[in-house]
């Protein structure tokens, strides 16, 4: 116990001041396997982060990762976001505060291309704040809408927080992704109700019916990007391909878009995109590599069975359990970003659900959405500091109106586990 609080506490004082998480979590795996050996520079310390981060990377599935990465980036900037929303927008026209509904709407379609919170918050999200402010929607308002929906990127596949789950905890990533669609579509509907409840309360706009005549024209230039999601699903499923297998067929339908269809962008814009995706590949390489590294001497270190006797002490009841582990989760959320604490929190956390035989589909699903949380709650918030440029409010002003929007995602969690049937039903249906 002395062991893993020196390298925790050793971890927590390098994030503190203001080392990036992959870094942090390498230099506390070094310190921490070299006491497991026995001594501070231990050589057997360096092989053994060394074997661990080259094990960590052996894995086909990471390279779905650059790929779902790729085609984000060339949705959001082809000029392919605009005319998915406007469509969108056409759509619930004619119902009152329609945009807010379309902001919803659209976040969950551009959540099939990309699985990124920070995508759509910065790339969709400054077109929505456009039309919405345009059309005399209250800023906080349209602000909170925003936020919120970004929330469902990470969730509805193909979600990068997945797939490192995935990896992590050993399941198949097909499971995942079908798990995550009801409860992302669980969260849009909670977000649309607040919508139509605070639209009728504050009078917002309504707008008249869309003619076929506008209606056909932004169907046509929409409905390329809309079929992404489904080409990608429906070949996981019909086993046309597998998932990392979808990703590349995901950024070549981009790409395709882009030059030839929308004609969006050159060869200049391209290479900057490109280069984009490499170096956000290898941030999220870097931190699954001592990640792992981190989490594995954390299991030397004997933190499983300590956890779980500490559980144990607590409750037997796994019901219990999961509404424990969601407590710390929204704890760790606020100070970690997602993906690094699934990475993390994953090996260790894993023997303790199997002693209590919770299906590890539910409790991915459960960590992955209570971490998203994360994106909207101080001191980290990376969705509301991305959102102070698109929405002109400060952050604290987006804290303040996000709060309705985390007690419906907190309702949505507390309904998955109490009726876990709504993860697990469509995978154990369609697999």
């Amino acid at each position: 116990m002395i062991l893993f609080t020196l390298v925790v506490v050793l971890f927590l004082v390098l994030l503190m001041i203001g080392y990036p998480v992959g870094f942090a979590a390498g230099l506390s795996s070094f310190i921490g396997a070299g006491l497991v050996f026995g001594g501070l520079f231990d050589i057997r310390a360096s092989a053994m982060i060394a074997r661990l981060a080259l094990s960590s990377m052996d894995s086909f599935l990471l390279l779905a990762i650059p790929f779902f990465i790729l085609a984000g980036r060339l949705m959001n900037f082809g000029g392919i976001t605009e005319r998915m929303f406007a469509f969108v927008a056409l759509l619930v026209r004619p119902i009152r505060g329609g945009l807010g509904h379309a902001n919803v709407m659209a976040s969950v379609i551009f959540a099939g291309m990309s699985g990124s919170a920070t995508a759509d918050a910065v790339g969709l999200g400054q077109i929505e704040m456009k039309a919405m402010l345009s059309q005399g929607y209250q800023r906080e308002f349209s602000a909170g809408v925003t936020a919120a929906s970004s929330l469902i990127g990470p969730i509805l596949p193909p979600s990068i927080a997945l797939v490192a789950y995935s990896v992590q905890a050993e399941v198949s990533v097909e499971r995942m992704f079908f798990a995550a669609i009801v409860p992302a579509l669980m969260m849009a509907v909670a977000y649309m109700g607040y919508v139509a409840w605070r639209a009728r309360k504050d009078g917002m706009p309504i707008g008249t019916r869309a003619t076929m005549a506008e209606i056909w024209p932004a169907f046509r230039v929409a409905i390329l990007p809309i079929l992404t999601p489904f080409i990608i699903m429906g070949g996981i499923y019909t086993g046309i391909f597998t998932p990392t297998e979808a990703a590349a067929v995901a950024a070549l339908y981009a790409l395709c878009l882009g030059l030839f269809v929308y004609r969006a962008y050159g060869p200049t814009r391209l290479a900057r995109e490109l280069m984009g995706t490499l170096i956000d590949t290898a941030v999220i390489m870097v931190i699954i590599i001592f990640t792992s590294a981190f989490g594995v001497v954390m299991i030397r270190a004997g933190i499983p069975g300590a956890l779980a006797e500490f559980f144990a002490s607590l409750t037997s009841n796994a019901t219990v359990l999961l509404f424990l582990m969601v407590v710390l989760w929204m704890v760790v959320g606020c100070f970690m970003a997602q993906t690094p604490a699934i990475l993390i929190l994953t090996p260790i956390l894993m023997p303790i659900i199997k002693s209590y035989g919770i299906d590890p589909i539910q409790f991915g699903i459960l960590m992955t959405l209570t971490l998203t949380l994360g994106l909207l709650t101080p001191p980290v918030g990376m969705v509301l500091y991305a959102l102070t440029r698109v929405t002109g409010l400060s952050f604290r002003e987006l804290v303040r109106v996000s709060v309705p929007y985390v007690w419906l995602t907190l309702g949505v969690i507390v309904i998955l586990i109490l009726l876990p049937g709504l993860i697990t039903f469509l995978p154990d249906l369609l697999l």
